[in-house]
């Protein structure tokens, strides 16, 4: 038996006197869990984007029909003349 095999056949007893489990028990479902979870909050996230997506182009639809800033202002060269 060679100096490799001696070191390959004492880690191999080592790691198979290790008992312990790769992953705890109940880490699944704790994952899963988390994840509905994760998917909830980033959904309501998103609906609520949207909804202030929307109330803000309905702010500014609004503001834009009351003002409407497109139109040219009336220009006033010259004040009213009084009578003297």
């Amino acid at each position: 038996m060679s100096l490799a095999d001696r070191e390959e056949s004492a880690v191999r007893e080592v790691l198979a006197g290790l008992a312990v489990p790769f992953a705890p028990s109940g880490l699944a479902a704790e994952a899963v869990r988390r994840g509905r979870g994760a998917r909830r909050w980033r959904a309501r996230l998103r609906r609520a984007g949207w909804v202030l997506l929307c109330g803000a182009v309905l702010v500014f639809t609004v503001w834009a029909a009351r003002t409407r800033p497109w139109t040219v202002p009336e220009e006033v060269t010259t004040p009213p003349y009084p009578r003297w």
